[in-house]
Order: C-alpha cells, then sequence, then structure tokens
C-alpha cells in the first residue's frame, strides 16, 4: 500500500518491489490513491492495480484483502499503516510496514497499539532500523535497503571532467550548494563543467540561473532543468553528487550513479552513509558545506585513475547489495518470517 500522491523514492521503492515480486511468481496488489503517480506507473509496468480513497475506500478494501485472501499487507506510509491494520483486523493477514520516514518513529500509545498488531518492520536504512528497534523493544526488525533494476543502458566513464547532480528543484537537494562547491573549483579546474539537473518548475530554475550567473559560472556550469533520461544524464558525467541537506532515506539517484558506474560525493543524511564507502566508492561529505563538497570533488576531478577505480568500486556495491532482485529475495524472507509470526 503506496499511498503518496506524487513520484519519490519511497513510491519507487514500492513499485520496484511490487515488480520484482511479481516477476518472483507471487501476485501483487498495488494500492494507491485514485489518479496518483505511483497507481498511473504501477499500469504502465503491467502491474494489477486498485485504486480507492483512503478511510472512504475502507469497507472496500476489507472486501477485497478476504475475497482476494491476501495474505500479506505492506504499508509504505504512516495513514496507509493505520488503514491497513483496522482493514486487516480479525484476518490471518500479516501486516507489514515498510518505513522511510527521516523523521523518528512516534511512541504514543496508538503508535504502540499498531506496533502490537504488525507482524514485522521493514528499515529501508541503519538509522531507521535503530530507532525502530528502540522505539518499539520486541518488535519484529528487520533492514532491506532500496534495490533497482540493472540499468538499461550502461555507459562508459566519461571522459570529459563533468560532474553531476540529478534531484527535484527543492532545496533540500542542495543544488545551490552544489554551484557554490563548482565557483570554489572553477580556478584549479578550469575544463570542468558543472550540471544540476532536475524538475521543479520555472521558479526554481530562475533562482539557480541568477545564482550561477552572479557566481560568474556562465560557461562552467549548466542547468538543464528536467531530464527525460536519467541513464543518459549520468552518462555524460564523470563525477555523481547528491548534496541533500536532509531526507534521503532512500535516494534512488545514488543507486543510479553507482549502477552506472560513478563515483559519488555524498552528504552524510538518511541513508546515503549506507550507500557510499567512504574513500572507497566515493566521499561522504557534511551537508550544507559547499567547501567541503568542492574539498571531495575536487580529489576525483585531480585524480582521474582513482576517479575509474571509485567507479568500478560503485557498481561492484551495487551489484552486491543494490540489485532488484536481491532487494525482492530480502522483503520475501521478511514475509514468511511474518507469515509464522501472526500478532495474537
Amino acid at each position: 500500500m503506496e499511498d503518496e500522491p506524487w513520484d519519490s523514492g519511497m513510491a519507487e521503492y514500492a513499485l520496484v518491489l511490487s515488480r520484482e515480486l511479481e516477476s518472483r511468481g507471487h501476485r501483487v496488489l498495488f494500492w494507491g490513491r485514485p489518479g496518483c503517480f505511483p497507481c498511473r506507473k504501477a499500469r504502465v509496468w503491467g502491474l494489477e492495480t486498485v485504486e480507492a480513497r483512503p478511510w472512504l475506500g475502507l469497507p472496500g478494501l476489507r472486501r477485497l484483502l478476504r475475497r482476494e485472501r491476501v495474505q500479506v499487507v505492506n504499508a509504505h506510509t504512516g495513514s496507509s499503516h493505520s488503514l491497513a491494520a483496522i482493514a486487516a483486523a480479525g484476518l490471518k493477514i500479516a501486516l507489514i510496514r515498510t518505513r522511510a520516514d527521516a523523521r523518528p518513529p512516534k511512541g504514543g500509545g496508538a503508535a504502540r497499539f499498531l506496533a502490537s498488531r504488525t507482524a514485522a518492520y521493514i528499515a529501508v536504512n541503519c538509522v531507521i532500523e535503530k530507532d525502530l528497534a528502540a522505539r518499539f523493544p520486541g518488535a519484529r526488525v528487520r533492514l532491506v535497503p532500496q534495490g533497482l533494476p540493472e540499468p538499461s543502458t550502461r555507459h562508459p566513464l566519461a571522459e570529459e571532467p563533468a560532474v553531476g547532480l540529478l534531484g527535484r528543484l527543492d532545496p533540500v537537494k542542495g543544488h545551490a550548494d552544489f554551484l557554490e562547491a563548482a565557483a570554489l573549483l572553477r580556478k584549479r579546474f578550469p575544463a570542468a563543467r558543472f550540471l544540476a539537473a532536475g524538475g521543479g518548475g520555472e521558479d526554481a530554475l530562475a533562482r539557480l540561473s541568477a545564482q550561477r550567473d552572479r557566481l560568474g559560472l556562465r560557461g562552467a556550469a549548466e542547468l538543464p532543468g528536467f531530464v527525460r533520461s536519467s541513464e543518459n544524464f549520468m552518462g555524460s558525467c564523470r563525477i555523481g553528487v547528491v548534496a541533500s541537506h536532509g531526507s534521503e532515506a532512500v535516494s534512488r539517484a545514488a543507486l543510479e550513479w553507482m549502477a552506472q558506474g560513478r563515483p559519488l560525493v555524498a552528504t552524510e543524511v538518511g541513508g546515503l552513509p549506507d550507500l557510499v564507502e567512504d574513500g572507497k566508492t566515493g566521499f561522504l561529505a557534511c551537508p550544507r558545506s559547499p567547501s567541503g563538497l568542492a574539498s571531495a570533488i575536487g580529489l576525483l576531478l585531480a585524480d582521474p585513475v582513482m576517479a575509474a577505480e571509485f567507479g568500478k568500486n560503485a557498481r561492484a556495491r551495487y551489484e552486491k547489495f543494490y540489485g532488484s532482485p536481491r532487494f525482492a529475495a530480502e522483503t520475501e524472507k521478511v514475509y514468511e518470517e511474518a507469515l509464522h509470526h501472526l500478532p495474537s
């Protein structure tokens, strides 16, 4: 169950998982809000989709669970967790809560009661895993990081010293810090190009364009806005950057850079420290620190051999831990375990 209305890392987590579980022989019903982006994408992918308004659709959801003899319900948001708990009450169904919220879980009486009805929690990163274990002692908490399918196209490491950031044009994604870092690096690396892409509206793009011009980065920094192919964009870059200030409980962009075999400079927020092996697949930097970003990016620009080695290591790490088949297999284990430990 995924009731977010927009394209997000958590929505992608649920969608990729659903498709992979279906490929493993499971019947999957993808539930979401009417007309929401996740449901539209689910239909494009050929997933069986159920659309209903939260709470107003509760009677129909309960009938569906009974009629289809659903065994597992995996709720990916707090609201869908509460809805699923009521819909599944009295039925032999394993209620799973996948948590990818950067905020610590609530610990009030309602949250504790909901935890008592939950067969297992899936944490998408180590910070969330620790928070859940501390908040709900005795709860079954399992770590299952996000996985992504193999890219349709893999690009060789770019010869040009191009550095890219791809994320929606929201201040939390750190595009402004990235441009500040580019300004610090420009004199030392005059041939380098800095590409800050993402969708998010004309106002956001205009603000970043004004900042670029103020920093004297015309010709060195590009702001292409929304890009249709993340693979082609990343393929044009030698180094990837995720400069977020917060959130990033899951990071689709980080995994896409890794899958393309790019060294990654990322801030120490959310699940990014789980993904990046500092000094082996890339570098970690403090959030809101353009100088820290510049220092890390500069190390990779100054040493193309190291950048290539880190890129190979990043690709190997993706293959070992973050491919979608492994993602589905680890989730499947949680489901099987939960079915044998239903709350009484």
